[in-house]
């Protein structure tokens, strides 16, 4: 649950390395997650959201 967007639900996803030979090897890959200080319900909290949330939630500041 810690590579998790708290607010979108983006999470981990299974996927395959496939090189120019074809070889093919099991790889995942991780949403680019970020840890910032927000205010949630009028306290100031500390939560994982990955840059497309926080970049959606700059346009709307």
């Amino acid at each position: 649950m810690s590579k998790t967007c708290e607010i979108c639900g983006k999470h981990p996803q299974s996927g395959n390395t496939i090189s120019h030979a074809h070889n093919v090897s099991k790889r995942i890959f991780y949403p680019n997650i970020r840890t910032i200080k927000a205010v949630v319900d009028g306290t100031p909290k500390k939560i994982k959201i990955c840059m497309k949330c926080l970049k959606a939630m700059g346009k709307n500041r």
